[in-house]
């Protein structure tokens, strides 16, 4: 791959030398750009029970570096000497791939965990790629994209848990027989909505693929050139067509979700979410705290129900590792990769229809010692095979198979 076009960072002879480092010499050591992410400090505590060495500097999700954080940056590239580099969604790297081509020209790989679309992160733009940038992405059906845009290093790397987190045995004794956690999607949807006013034919051709069926996660992944016709596609920018595709996602998974609560509500179905909820059904509660609340809430909630975003065509979300791992049990919509990731015979039950889900809520209600048995063995399945420090050594040896 020829080297990236586009104004450098100047690398002196005397930054030259202490940049040119061996990599992958002992034990890994492991650079991460800190945006406050919920996987940063779960990457932290993985890589320390591998033995690995391990820093953050902070950086940003959308807003721009401080000289600060500049300047901790190459303060650890030249003091801590990482193999390599890891972020989430490209967090870190300016919009102009200034930060990509000076890494590239020092030769230190940089990896960025995809855990959204990447169309909304990159909008297309091919300045960020080098040979030393990798595209890691939780859903397999990227790739092609990652492709065009030219990546020569593409790794699917699914999502996973902490056990620091979550980890618990079932338990006895249940404080609600059923429940969801997770936003409406009702505001974002809205304020989505709101963002197009100026174009009204837009919104009319989202409200008629919707109509017609063409929005499902197989056409969303291939891109809104499936979905939206091409006549209204050409006049926009890439901003626009970004926030077309927010719109199309958001709303789409408020659908879902909402379809579900209305479906179990005669259940009892508790919602843990957002106050628009209030606009949906009635028991409604307040969100509940990732890190400290989450996964007793999962283990004190006899069956837990879950639905996957539109952006998703074949991967899981992260309920179907967090929950069973904190000793909850958990109802999930059909998703290709659970046949890769589980025993869908004895470790994971799914549903295809909402008549389906209602009818496999009603029956694991009845049957405790059958949704006992399908969280001890889907928990067994997380913490050997699905922690954060297994999908680091699959970094790792990836990431060694082509920088060491």
């Amino acid at each position: 791959m020829a080297p990236m076009e586009g104004p450098r960072l100047q690398i002196t002879s005397g930054m030259r030398r202490f940049l040119e480092y061996p990599r992958f010499q002992g034990a890994t050591r492991l650079l991460i750009l800190e945006t406050r992410y919920f996987f940063d400090q779960s990457w932290v505590r993985a890589a320390e029970s591998l033995g690995w060495a391990v820093t953050t500097v902070h950086s940003s999700m959308t807003e721009a570096l401080t000289r600060e954080d500049i300047r901790q940056l190459f303060l650890a590239l030249g003091e801590f000497r990482p193999d390599f580099i890891l972020t989430s969604n490209y967090a870190g790297m300016d919009v102009e791939g200034i930060f990509a081509r000076f890494f590239e020209d020092a030769r230190i790989p940089y990896v960025s965990w995809f855990t959204d679309t990447p169309r909304m992160i990159l909008f297309g733009r091919k300045m960020h790629v080098s040979h030393y940038s990798v595209a890691a992405t939780w859903e397999r059906a990227y790739t092609g994209h990652f492709e065009a845009l030219g990546f020569d290093h593409i790794l699917h790397m699914p999502l996973a848990t902490d056990p620091t987190l979550f980890n618990a045995e079932p338990a006895d004794t249940f404080d609600r027989d059923l429940a969801f956690v997770g936003s409406s999607m009702i505001e974002q949807a809205a304020e989505a909505v709101e963002k197009h006013r100026d174009l009204p034919h837009v919104l009319r051709a989202v409200a008629e693929a919707f109509e017609a069926g063409r929005v499902d996660r197989h056409r969303f992944a291939e891109g809104i050139e499936a979905i939206i016709p091409a006549d209204i596609l050409a006049p926009l920018d890439a901003s626009q067509r970004r926030n077309l595709e927010l719109l199309i996602n958001y709303e789409a998974t408020r659908r879902q979700r909402v379809a579900l609560a209305q479906a179990l509500e005669p259940l009892g179905l508790l919602v843990r979410g957002d106050a628009h909820w209030l606009e949906v059904l009635r028991n409604v509660q307040g969100n509940v705290g990732y890190f400290d609340d989450l996964a007793p809430f999962y283990r004190s909630t006899a069956v837990n129900v879950n639905t996957t975003a539109l952006q998703m065509r074949w991967a899981v979300n992260q309920r179907v590792f967090d929950c069973p791992a904190a000793g909850g049990f958990l109802i999930t919509d059909e998703r290709d990769d659970l046949e890769r990731l589980f025993d869908p015979g004895t470790e994971v039950v799914t549903y295809a229809t909402l008549d389906e889900l209602r009818d496999k809520v009603r029956y694991y209600l009845a049957h405790p010692a059958e949704r006992r048995a399908v969280i001890q063995k889907a928990r067994a399945r997380v913490l050997a095979e699905h922690t954060h420090a297994h999908r680091l050594q699959l970094l790792e040896t990836f990431m060694k198979e082509r920088f060491a």
